[in-house]
């Protein structure tokens, strides 16, 4: 027998015996994809009946991205589709399974009905964790310390991918990190690796300015023949100091310390100047007192200087140093410079009330308001978050602590926690609608669509004119609608929350996220609520007392302000008394007091330039050679002071030479780049100061400074040109 006929036989038989042992089962059920979650388990599911069901009626067709991506997975579960196959292999039928009793006579019936929530994809769970961050953190180091860049990639996704799934806009000590390393590549000529510090800290922190002034710096040093990325780079950078305020906040402060310094400087400046030219004057009248007549004029000068040093030499302060030497210049003032004096003596009164404001403005870091605003958009630990709660354990605590620290729970996937302390919050708080969208949100993700929608929709009636809280109210139902397969209600929402607050919709909220903290969207304590808790600790109260202590010294404090206002409404009802008491006045010619009681004339010159100059040959030519010498003197010694006062003092020349207003506003103009820059570490720095800001100061500080005493210097050369 040959090979083939043996070969034949053998085949049939196997083939025979494999058809003998095929299961008797006319085709093989296919069970629909389905999505998989948590716990679920891996057996198929069951096969459809074997009679078809009616069919439905026709649903609405979606009107939106969203009503797809949400329609889709109940269309796949409604309609059987083929085998799954293995990656590269043909399709396998799954294993059969008991045929399943008939439908019931109502199966077409609930057909047409709403789709069950069930169907719809589920939103998936925060899996992330803080300390899963901060491990994937402390792996990034360790990579870039090993020098081993794979595994710093993938560590620095992993960082970003739980930042993202926490909901934390803002990882600052981490960008600080990256910012200091980014500095230390370009010191070492690294720039692609100082760019993609750079980078990295800008995106684990965009609200950090010096994140953009790094990434600047690194294009410059790698590009520096391209200038757009730079300026943009400078740009964000901006941006980012103006809304984040911890930086925002100081330099506010800074730029309100520095014009305040401005102003008092300024101010004692010009009422110690008037002083100084109307010394002389006031020692010749202060020797025509009756008791002090007979006494030598050394006496008397000496008296006179101790009586003007008396506030100094008690400590009654700046204010009465000012006003006693306020008050023995003002008979021999113009009335153009009485309003200086008047203007800068009332600045003096209110800079205990202004510097109260301003703290009431700046007041930030240290305060209540700064955990706040960490906690809704930087990141805090769970210990601290708990620390916060436990704030005021003999009071309850404000309702934007509340809501802050319900935030927190939520985005960290604790939803129980999360209502308990939105519903603490609303009821200390309950003006607050944004707590409402809040709480339907945690309803939403708990299964309580019920619940939810109710709480969205008295979030649109309390919500007034906020536009914010109407848009995430409107957004929230419509994701609800699209759960209960209502379209037409979903696309009419989605239409409201785009025409309200779609840009603050399209940046907290996604259509293609189905995760906890990114599918709905939250709405944060508003700024001006964060704001007021930064002056809930008394702080202005706090600094205007300090700022009225250091000018009012051992003056009681009830003197201010009504003391001083009293004191300038005395200064000019004497005013009015002057020319009754005929005080003198300097010699227009050589500047010596012109007396009526010691001249006998009430002129504008003295009683010897009237004798050499208005009266003919009442002196010998000597004499008046002598007067004409010592006038001439005056004129160089009035020229040279002016114009010394000018090159150190600025507007000081222009309030000696008689244009106050002008000498007052140039000596502000000049004091105030000078204290910008004396004060450039900040009265109040962010917890993390930036490097630049020295340089940022002297850049705009100096141009402004030598302007303004350019312009002063310039007008008092002209002024005393002859």
């Amino acid at each position: 027998m040959s090979t083939r006929g043996t070969a034949l036989p053998t085949l049939f038989a196997v083939l025979a015996a494999l058809a003998a042992a095929a299961p008797a089962c006319p085709r093989a059920q296919v069970a629909a994809p389905r999505m998989v979650e948590d716990g679920d388990d891996a057996a198929p599911e069951p096969a459809p009946p074997a009679q078809a069901p009616a069919a439905p009626a026709p649903a609405p067709a979606p009107t939106s991205a969203a009503s797809v991506r949400e329609a889709a997975p109940a269309a796949r579960q409604a309609a059987p589709s083929p085998a799954a196959a293995p990656p590269g292999g043909e399709p396998v039928a799954a294993a059969p399974s008991t045929v399943p009793a008939p439908a019931p006579a109502s199966a077409s019936a609930s057909a047409s009905a709403p789709a069950s929530p069930a169907l719809a994809r589920p939103i998936a769970p925060v899996r992330a964790t803080w300390d899963g961050l901060l491990a994937a953190w402390s792996d990034r180091r360790g990579a870039l310390r090993e020098a081993d860049p794979a595994r710093a990639d993938a560590a620095q996704r992993a960082l970003l991918a739980a930042q993202r799934d926490l909901a934390i806009e803002n990882l600052v000590p981490m960008a600080v990190a990256e910012v200091r390393e980014s500095r230390r590549a370009l010191a070492a000529n690294l720039p692609a690796e100082a760019l993609a510090r750079a980078e990295a800290a800008s995106a684990l922190a965009p609200d950090l300015p010096d994140g953009h002034l790094a990434r600047a710096r690194a294009l410059f040093a790698r590009e520096p023949g391209r200038p757009g990325p730079v300026l943009a780079a400078l740009g964000d950078a901006l941006a980012a100091a103006a809304r984040e305020p911890h930086t925002a906040r100081a330099f506010e402060g800074d730029l309100f310390a520095a014009a305040f310094a401005a102003v008092l400087a300024a101010a004692a400046a010009v009422v110690l100047v008037l002083l100084a030219r109307s010394l002389r004057l006031f020692l010749h009248d202060f020797h025509h007192l009756p008791l002090l007549r007979g006494s030598a004029p050394v006496q008397t000068g000496f008296l006179a200087l101790v009586l003007i040093a008396m506030p100094a030499a008690f400590g009654l302060g700046a204010a009465a140093v000012l006003a006693a030497a306020a008050l023995v210049a003002w008979p021999y003032l113009a009335n153009r410079e009485r309003l200086v004096v008047t203007a800068a003596l009332g600045a003096v009164l209110a800079m205990p009330w202004a510097a109260g404001e301003v703290a009431r403005l700046t007041a930030w870091t240290g305060s209540v308001a700064e955990r706040v605003y960490e906690l809704e958009h930087g990141a805090v630990s769970d210990a601290e978050a708990a620390q916060l709660e436990a704030w005021a354990p003999e009071s309850p605590a404000p309702g934007p602590v509340l809501a802050a620290l319900g935030r927190h729970a939520k985005r960290r996937g604790d939803l129980d926690r999360a209502l308990r302390l939105y519903r603490e919050a609303a009821a200390a708080d309950p003006r607050a609608p944004e707590l409402s969208v809040n709480v339907g949100n945690v309803l939403f993700l708990q299964g309580d669509l019920d619940g939810a929608k109710a709480a969205y929709l008295a979030a649109q009636d309390q919500a007034g004119g906020d536009l914010v809280v109407l848009g995430a109210a409107h957004y929230g139902l419509s994701k609800l609608y699209l759960r209960t397969s209502e379209m037409d209600k979903s696309a009419a929402a989605r239409d409201k929350a785009e025409h309200e607050a779609g840009e603050y919709l399209r940046r907290h909220g996604s259509d293609d996220e189905f995760t906890a903290n990114h599918y709905l969207v939250d709405v944060p304590v508003p700024p001006a609520r964060i704001a007021a808790l930064a002056t809930s600790d008394g702080t202005p109260e706090a600094v205007r007392r300090w700022v009225r202590a250091r000018l009012m010294g051992a003056l009681p404090a009830a003197a201010w302000p009504w003391g001083g206002a009293g004191f300038l409404a005395a200064l000019w009802a004497l005013a009015l008394l002057l020319r009754r008491l005929g005080p003198s006045r300097a010699c227009a010619r050589c500047g010596r007091p012109a007396c009526r009681r010691c001249d006998g004339g009430d002129g504008e010159e003295c009683g010897q330039c009237v004798n050499v100059f208005a009266r003919k040959g009442v002196v010998d030519a000597r004499d008046r050679l002598r007067k004409e010498a010592q006038v001439r003197r005056h004129e160089r010694l009035a020229r040279f002071v002016t114009r010394a006062l000018s090159v150190a003092g600025a507007g000081a020349a222009q309030v000696v030479a008689g244009a106050p207003v002008r000498g007052a506003l140039l000596l502000a103009a000049v004091l105030f780049p000078v204290f910008v820059i004396g004060l450039w570490r900040g009265v109040m720095p962010p917890p993390y100061p930036s490097p630049y800001v020295l340089a940022g100061k002297l850049a705009v500080a100096v141009p402004l400074g030598v302007i303004a005493w350019t312009l002063a210097v310039r007008d008092a050369f002209r002024r005393t040109r002859s």
